[in-house]
């Protein structure tokens, strides 16, 4: 069996992401639940904390497969304005903006979402540089348990990387770090590092430190990894 057939998951096909969006939004619409936070809150503190230390409030920040954009309205509250999430399902995308729009007044920051994919062949023109931080919480899981997982990888990592690089160089873009910050629980760090790492991609810059760990038979670990690259 080939490497990819062996990873193929329901989790991976647009159309499991369609229908789960489905029910939440109408959960949503029925009683106000947001739905289930993706991974949890501490994966999104550790990414919270992160972006804290290392980027201004005025940074642009991509959410990759925001689902109900929870991540984006927690650095919202942190004082973030240049908010964006995408995600394949439209769903998802009306259940995201449902929320960020709930008990705000009009002095918020608006979170913009829109209905992307970012493992097809090409991305749209107006997201080519325009972003400072591109996050993943769970997104790359998802997407590497479907089929023709190493088609996927290539394209999803020129997609961020796209996303990332400014199309005309200026000195304020050369003098801005970017980050792409990935919260995984199905791959380790060395993992994530031989998957997006290349000269024509990203370098490894930092681990993101977990708040907890866990201990099992005398050994501790983490139940999820949290990288950060910068674009070569």
């Amino acid at each position: 069996m080939a490497e990819d057939e062996c990873h193929t998951s329901a989790l991976g096909s647009k159309e499991f992401w369609d229908e789960r969006y489905a029910l939440e939004l109408s959960n949503f619409e029925e009683n106000g639940d947001e739905g289930e936070i993706w991974f949890g809150k501490s994966a999104e503190t550790r990414m919270v904390k992160f972006l804290e230390s290392a980027v201004s409030k005025e940074a642009r920040i991509l959410d990759v497969g925001c689902g109900n954009g929870s991540l984006l309205r927690r650095l919202r509250a942190k004082g973030y304005s240049c908010l964006k999430g995408i995600d394949y399902s439209s769903d998802a995308i009306v259940l995201a903006e449902k929320s960020s729009n709930v008990d705000i007044d009009s002095s918020c920051p608006k979170i913009e979402f829109e209905v992307a994919d970012m493992v097809t062949t090409s991305l749209p023109d107006d997201m080519h540089g325009q972003f400072d931080v591109v996050l993943d919480k769970g997104t790359w899981d998802a997407i590497s348990l479907g089929e023709n997982r190493s088609e996927r990888l290539a394209n999803y990592r020129r997609s961020i990387h796209q996303c990332l690089s400014p199309v005309n160089s200026s000195p304020q873009s050369a003098s801005t770090t970017k980050y792409f910050v990935i919260v995984s629980c199905n791959f380790t760090k060395d993992e994530l590092i031989q998957q997006f790492s290349s000269p024509d991609a990203f370098q490894f810059h930092a681990d993101i430190p977990a708040a907890h760990t866990i201990s099992f038979g005398g050994q501790s670990g983490v139940t999820s990894t949290g990288v950060v690259f910068v674009p070569s």
